[in-house]
């Protein structure tokens, strides 16, 4: 599984050193925090850097449907000829959705990207619904949209599901036979779960969301098609274990967890957050003050990464050194818990490292106390989601 920056606000060269050190391998601009002409040229920079990099630009559509909140944070988004303010009745409509469809291919061909991004909404509530059955239509006409231009690079469809949704098995199961049977196809999904909010750690960090967005991966790899999962960080390796080609990752948390509410209004008085440090052997991060203490009292090779970004924390580590350890730390577990051919095989290695991760935090317990953030409460739905997950598929 490749590792590609989740873009947003803030890029500075994060993605060209990411790329130069090698511990991504492409990156995901986004339409709300760079401009259509600033677009062309950084994708362009990237290609120079990295030829083989992956260059893909998310439209963000599924902003359309909230736009015409008077108090949303549209950003860039504005400047794009594709966009416009959308009712969800306007989208019933086949005409207005084959319109913007067609906009949005249109602009992306004209772009150095290394594949597009088909655009569609979020399935907000159920795969019941109206929204589900507008969203399947976006998804039809991606590849007899595109097929007219003539372009050979692949087209992905945007698959945006909000984690509600991800709640009821059965919904799940009717939606993917339908998308996978379609008569044109896309080349792949672009997949992206969303959650109440990024800070929201539980509404992700839940087994049957977990076993899902597993399930989503493993189907639809079966059925011949790439996944690129969007925002998904710390859960992408059980991602690309059973098929997922390529998750993202940024350096906020609003880059790390997708929710629509990074366009709300801005929350005034925030700090900034303390710099943490992605331990591959907790399969978490833990603030850089805890990662000083924890040095001292259990041995430090149990702690850290032995990763070349290790060196950083020493002292606090600045923005760009901690989102390069990030992206180091998480590269070296898809590593290790994806490259099998045989799902079974990385599931078990996904296994295993939950079971060490277990073992390390009982022996910090002992000797140390944790930040909420930081402690093992994301094990237990890691476990149980992928045990929920090999149930369902079968495995």
């Amino acid at each position: 599984m490749k590792l590609y920056a989740q873009h947003g606000y803030g890029e500075g060269e994060k993605i060209n050193q990411g790329l130069q050190k090698g511990v991504i391998s492409g990156a995901v601009y986004g339409a709300k925090d760079i401009t259509p002409e600033r677009l062309n040229d950084r994708l362009g920079d990237i290609a120079k850097i990295e030829q083989t990099a992956g260059r893909l630009f998310d439209p963000q559509y599924y902003v359309s449907l909230i736009s015409s909140d008077p108090n949303i944070r549209l950003g860039k988004i504005e400047e794009y000829p594709y966009f416009k303010i959308r009712r969800r009745s306007q989208l019933e409509n086949n005409n207005i959705v084959e319109e913007d469809v067609r906009s949005v291919l249109e602009f992306q061909v004209k772009l150095p990207v290394t594949a597009v991004i088909s655009p569609n909404i979020l399935i907000s509530r159920s795969f019941d619904s109206v929204e589900a059955v507008i969203a399947k239509n976006f998804i039809r006409q991606a590849k007899k949209i595109y097929n007219p231009l003539r372009d050979k690079r692949p087209v992905f469809a945007t698959l945006a599901i909000s984690r509600e949704a991800l709640l009821d098995f059965t919904e799940l199961e009717s939606f993917l036979n339908d998308i996978t049977l379609l008569g044109s196809p896309p080349d792949g999904f672009y997949l992206i779960v969303g959650a109440r909010s990024t800070e929201a750690r539980t509404d992700l960090y839940n087994a049957d969301v977990i076993a899902a967005w597993m399930l989503l991966n493993y189907s639809l790899k079966i059925n011949g098609f790439q996944v690129i999962n969007g925002y998904a960080d710390i859960i992408s390796p059980f991602l690309g274990a059973v098929g997922g080609d390529v998750a993202c990752t940024g350096w906020w948390s609003n880059l790390r967890t997708f929710s629509i509410d990074r366009f709300a209004p801005e929350a005034t008085g925030g700090r900034q957050p303390v710099p943490r440090y992605l331990s591959t052997k907790l399969l978490n991060r833990i603030t850089f003050y805890e990662l000083h203490a924890l040095r001292k009292i259990i041995p430090e090779v149990a702690i850290v990464n032995g990763l070349s970004m290790d060196d950083k924390y020493e002292g606090e580590p600045d923005r760009s050194d901690e989102v390069l350890q990030s992206w180091e730390a998480l590269s070296s577990l898809l590593s290790a818990m994806t490259m099998a051919e045989d799902a079974t095989i990385n599931l078990k290695k996904c296994g295993d490292a939950i079971k060490s991760a277990y073992e390390l935090y009982t022996l910090i317990k002992t000797r140390y106390r944790l930040d909420p953030k930081s402690d093992n409460s994301h094990l237990e739905p890691l476990q149980e989601g992928m045990s929920l997950f090999k149930k369902r598929a079968e495995i």
